[in-house]
């Protein structure tokens, strides 16, 4: 029989499904969501371009992959009558071509205002607004391209019933609102592994595929027409989607790919020396990026020690150098420019290495020859570069970045804990607890960092609402740690009740206002301990302010000169002396019984505050010691004054009696007082700083054996950075060890005032014969205009002298004595 006349015009053919082809058209739908799941979870949250182009390539990968190859596959699977090429369902190449674009700009508008849910700290109820919006036009976009994909058939006139339209329309809705709320309900919790954006991903296509067959049941297909071309052509589509599959299918596995790199570039990045900045809000929250991590940048991979006992810790002055310039980076901030060329010239520092991810590409260690000519400065270096990358990656200046955190935080310990059991069986020990337990025999301390694998230097901040919204405007969020401690803890290879600690310590850290008295006389111990190894003293002081020392008031007032004279008398006496001479003492009048009373009973509060035994023998010292300055807001300097017991404890006995105080070493304990607000030595440190490197990025240039030709094409960044300077005989201190002086130099060049007259943030001016090296036997001429506060200075002059110093004077004075 004819077809023509087995099937007329007119007529509706009897329609079966082939299974396996719907089972396929499902596993597409799948794959394209599952593709849009994924992009969207990696993408940038924000206004820039990059976002709105994630935002697309999610929109594309749901439009045309999940709904429109799917809808095309599936369709390959309905045969009409028995299956004669003359009569199955052939399409419009212009309905088909419309239908793959009209989702993907429905889709990227439900994204669009979705992104904006999601990255908006708004109320719930414009959240779920937005997000409602965002399924109903996923929903829609499923709903019309299945209708208009239909419309463009050539040679059936469809006829749909309105019952299974809505119903069919209510699935994909329903179904679309449910996956998206699930993923960014998880994903705003930072609980959206791979397993759960798997669900989501199966949901929506369920949305798809239980749309197009619902709808697909409650459609009747009229013959009007016959196909006269041959019957590949039903195909076309089919191995189109099909080859829009596969490219799904690659971008999935680019990212699986990528994923696992950058988690083997985590656990990289936890055994380097890493800066990261901990930006808290008014809630306590913590700035990560959409990961669940810190900004953060890789200085280098390791930091080089001399020898095996150099450990870069808080003595060591490398990490001091960066913590007084964390609180003036207007002292070095012009310079970082130069240091990013001289960085690139001398091969320590890649040109495309990361910002915000593990930048383990940045600073490779360098060998011995490179520590023979000051490593050190190259550190620093390195150090400045990274914050500056940081600030930049943040859209904030340098200056608003942060401050050092007061200690080098170790990381990877998580890698090294293996676990043992004892010898009955009911206790697992790790390695890091091992360390803790056996420690350094000889010097009664354990060294937890010889089982760490990286070092973390981290800059600490609180912002307020205004900066807060920026931040979050610029696609960062501010986290409890509850929501991200696993990916957190990850990264930094340690173990979640370790990061709890970090992080208390930073927001700590972070709110800690200085405790600077602000009039009155005090009394303070200042108790010396000789560190292990002899490597150095360490100083006692308050666990909760270890810039300050511990103090007791002993008057609100100055002192009158009878009193000043009282205390004379107990001048080079230990603390139980002056206990024995105030006995002595009194009866001399009542004015002086009730100013002796007072005195014993702030010694009393000074041995509760500090409950030592050391401190009962430590030695007053009746000379009247200034607090450091700090000045107020109306210009006022604060000249609170001190009387001290010095004392130095015996080498073994590194114990404490009470667990509100601390070790702190007493260089590092110098340097804070040289940091606070306002402090004059800023500036002599920064023309220091601009001395010093000057010097470096000159003598770099003058020792490069290349001609002019050969410079310029070798190393053209350094060039544009310093243009052939007249030079005298320059000597670069070699600084092959970290403990030597960070700002020694033998003699310095005549620097070109042109290439130094850069806008320079803070002011000395330097026009004078100025001496350079420590014997001052050789000079030379060094301009450097505009350093720092309006005012003139020279080489010779040196930073101020601080309690600490003075205390340090004393103590030393005394201890010579016996």
């Amino acid at each position: 029989m004819d077809f023509t006349e087995k099937y007329p015009l007119g007529s509706r053919p009897s329609i079966h499904f082939l299974p396996y082809l719907i089972f396929i058209s499902y596993i597409v739908s799948l794959i394209g969501a599952f593709t849009t799941v994924e992009l969207l979870h990696r993408r940038v949250s924000g206004t820039g371009w990059r976002s709105w182009v994630q935002l697309l390539a999610c929109s594309v990968s749901f439009g045309l992959v999940a709904i429109w190859c799917m809808h095309f596959v599936g369709n390959r699977a309905i045969v009409l009558g028995d299956g004669e090429e003359e009569i199955q369902l052939y399409y419009n190449s212009t309905f088909t071509a419309v239908s793959a674009i009209l989702p993907i700009v429905v889709i990227f508008l439900g994204f669009s205002v979705a992104d904006r849910f999601y990255r908006g700290s708004r109320g719930s109820s414009t959240r779920h607004a937005a997000l409602l919006i965002c399924g109903v036009l996923s929903g829609a976009a499923v709903t019309e391209m299945h209708y208009l994909g239909n419309q463009g058939t050539t040679n059936y006139r469809l006829k749909p019933s309105w019952e299974f339209i809505v119903g069919a329309a209510s699935i994909a809705v329903v179904a679309c609102v449910i996956s998206f709320g699930l993923f960014f309900h998880w994903s705003g919790h930072w609980m959206n592994n791979i397993w759960r954006r798997f669900i989501v991903a199966c949901v929506l296509a369920v949305a798809v595929s239980g749309m197009h067959w619902t709808a697909s049941a409650g459609t009747t297909y009229e013959l009007k027409g016959y196909h006269n071309g041959p019957g590949q052509e039903k195909n076309i589509n089919l191995i189109i989607a099909v080859c829009l599959c596969l490219g799904a299918c690659s971008v999935c596995f680019a990212l699986g790919f990528l994923k696992q790199l950058h988690q083997r570039k985590l656990k990289d990045r936890a055994q380097h020396v890493v800066l990261a900045v901990a930006t808290f809000d008014g809630e306590g929250r913590i700035l990560v990026n959409q990961a669940g991590l810190l900004p953060c940048q890789t200085i280098t991979r390791q930091f080089i020690q001399k020898t095996f006992d150099d450990d870069f810790s808080t003595s060591h002055l490398v990490f001091q150098w960066i913590f007084r310039i964390s609180r003036y980076w207007g002292g070095i901030i012009d310079l970082i420019p130069a240091m990013r060329e001289h960085l690139h010239s001398t091969g320590h520092f890649q040109v495309h290495s990361p910002v915000i991810r593990s930048a383990s590409q940045a600073g490779s260690p360098p060998g011995p020859e490179d520590i023979s000519i000051g490593y050190s400065a190259t550190f620093r270096q390195l150090f400045c570069v990274a914050a500056h990358d940081i600030a930049k990656s943040l859209d904030t200046r340098l200056q608003d970045l942060g401050s050092l955190y007061e200690d080098v935080l170790t990381t990877g310990t998580l890698l090294t804990q293996t676990p043992w059991k004892d010898t009955h069986g009911t206790k697992n020990i790790v390695a890091a607890n091992v360390a803790n337990i056996s420690g350094d025999i000889e010097a009664g301390i354990a060294n937890p960092i010889l089982f760490g694998k990286g070092q973390l230097l981290v800059l600490t901040r609180k912002v307020a609402t205004e900066e807060s919204n920026r931040l979050q405007n610029a696609g960062y969020r501010f986290a409890h740690l509850d929501q991200i401690s696993d990916p957190l803890a990850r990264s930094m290879q340690v173990s979640r009740d370790d990061l709890y600690r970090l992080v208390g310590r930073l927001q700590s850290f972070c709110e800690r206002e200085t405790r600077v008295p602000t009039q009155g006389i005090y009394l303070t111990s200042f108790l010396l301990q000789p560190s292990p190894s002899m490597k150095g003293l360490d100083v006692i002081v308050p666990r909760n302010a270890p810039d300050q020392l511990p103090m007791v008031k002993l008057t609100s007032n100055g002192l009158a000169p009878a009193q000043v004279k009282i205390l004379s008398y107990f001048n080079g006496l230990t603390l139980d002396g002056c206990m024995v001479r105030i006995d002595q003492l009194s009866g001399l009048s009542a004015r002086d019984d009730i100013f002796l009373e007072k005195f014993r009973h702030t010694i009393h509060e000074l041995l509760k505050t500090v409950n030592e035994p050391a401190l009962r023998r430590a030695t007053f010292s009746s000379q009247q010691l200034d607090i450091t300055p700090v000045t107020t807001r109306q210009n006022d300097a604060i000249t609170a004054t001190v009387f001290a017991f010095c004392g130095i404890k015996e080498v073994n006995d590194r114990s404490l009696q009470s667990n509100d105080m601390q070790y702190v070493p007493l260089s590092f304990f110098q340097c804070f007082q040289r940091t606070y607000p306002g402090c004059p030595d800023h500036a002599i440190f920064a023309q220091k700083n601009h001395r010093e490197f000057s010097t470096i990025f000159s003598s770099f240039e003058i020792d490069t054996p290349t001609s002019s030709a050969d410079f310029g094409r070798k190393w053209p960044t350094l060039w544009s950075f310093v243009k052939s300077p007249s030079t005298s005989e320059i000597t670069v201190n070699n600084d092959s060890s970290s403990e030597r002086g960070l700002v020694k130099i033998g003699k310095c060049a005549s620097i070109d005032s042109n290439n130094n007259n850069s806008s320079h943030p803070f002011g000395i001016m330097v026009s004078q014969d100025i001496t350079i090296s420590e014997d001052h036997k050789g000079g030379s001429q060094l301009e450097l205009s505009e350093l720092g506060v309006r005012s003139e200075a020279s080489v010779a002059d040196r930073e101020q002298q601080t309690m600490a110093d003075k205390l340090m004077t004393i103590t030393t004075s005394f201890h010579g004595r016996r």
